[in-house]
């Protein structure tokens, strides 16, 4: 029995050990293993908290997963933190900002020697005021740099302000799909091709070019913008792929000449079935003129044996 004991105990912890996510190796100080940030926004963290790093002389470590398997958030920040060694060992101030993306769970872990700096109320208040919000709109990257300047604030002494409550563009922003937008796009492009609206898909063009330079300009600033950036570069992209598609397989269509044939023929086609209808109602009139003639010159040419109605019957109404 003893043994069986032992023999479960030994399963039980392997199970255990598989359930449990595996702790990723220490790449830089910010680290996505799983790659749900984008390049472009894992080298602006990374510029980011290396500027931290070296302004404040201690060593902040940033980890993006998906989730944590069968550990807590604590367990599982507490497990990294240690395995990587995070900030000088006498002064002990590493920080470690933990995000499991898909577990919806963030945490800010702190080393001994920065416990009475960074205190628990003031990474409680950089969680809920600074990177809850954006992560509530889906905004994983402009969370996690909200939460890093947070953090920079208060490790260079400076009091934390309260943050700022998103504009209203970034609230429009939480609403935005990006595909779902592009698939509306590709129907409109797709509807002015057919129907050569040329003048309005050149005047899209044009402004479309401009409109994605000056809108990535400002994504640095504001990298809630990236969305529409990709959205207004798609704008030409989809007009050239769309009109080159329509020349390859109806060169016709696009052309004046081809786009006025095009008129006439609906223009034709309408005024043939006018003419059907008339020709079908003068008919009908016709006949039935004829068929009123017929009828009366039938009950002239015969009629009853001089009865009377007394107003007798019955009427009805539908």
């Amino acid at each position: 029995m003893a043994r069986i004991l032992a023999l479960l105990l030994v399963l039980t912890g392997f199970a255990t050990q598989a359930l449990a996510s595996p702790i990723p190796p220490m790449n830089g100080f910010v680290n996505d293993p799983d790659e749900l940030l984008t390049s472009w926004e894992r080298a602006e963290l990374t510029r980011q908290v290396n500027t931290l790093n070296e302004r404040s002389g201690t060593q902040t470590a940033v980890l993006v997963v998906p989730g944590t398997g069968s550990d807590t958030i604590e367990q599982f920040a507490y497990q990294v933190f240690n395995h990587w060694r995070l900030g000088n060992a006498q002064r002990n101030d590493g920080v470690l900002l933990l995000v499991a993306w898909q577990d919806r769970h963030v945490r800010i872990e702190v080393g001994s020697g920065l416990e009475g700096m960074l205190t628990d109320a003031l990474a409680s208040r950089i969680i809920n005021e600074y990177i809850i919000p954006p992560f509530k709109s889906g905004e994983l990257a402009t969370g996690i740099t909200k939460g890093v300047e947070g953090i920079s604030t208060v490790l260079a002494s400076q009091p934390l302000p309260k943050a700022e409550p998103p504009t209203f563009w970034q609230e429009i922003s939480a609403y935005f799909s990006l595909c779902k937008s592009l698939l509306a796009l590709a129907l409109v492009i797709i509807y002015l091709t057919i129907t050569g609206r040329l003048r309005l898909l050149a005047v899209l063009f044009v402004v479309a070019c401009p409109l994605t330079l000056i809108l990535l300009f400002f994504s640095d600033q504001s990298p809630w913008l990236m969305p529409y950036v990709w959205f207004s570069g798609s704008i030409p992209v989809a007009i050239l792929i769309m009109v080159l598609g329509v020349l390859f397989i109806y060169p016709q269509r696009l052309s004046a000449a081809g786009r006025q044939k095009y008129r006439e023929s609906r223009q034709s086609n309408h005024l043939s079935s006018a003419a059907t209808v008339w020709t079908s109602t003068d008919s009908t009139h016709y006949s039935s003129s004829d068929s009123t003639s017929h009828s009366s010159s039938d009950s002239s040419s015969s009629g009853g044996d001089g009865g009377s109605s007394d107003g007798g019957g019955s009427s009805g109404n539908w």
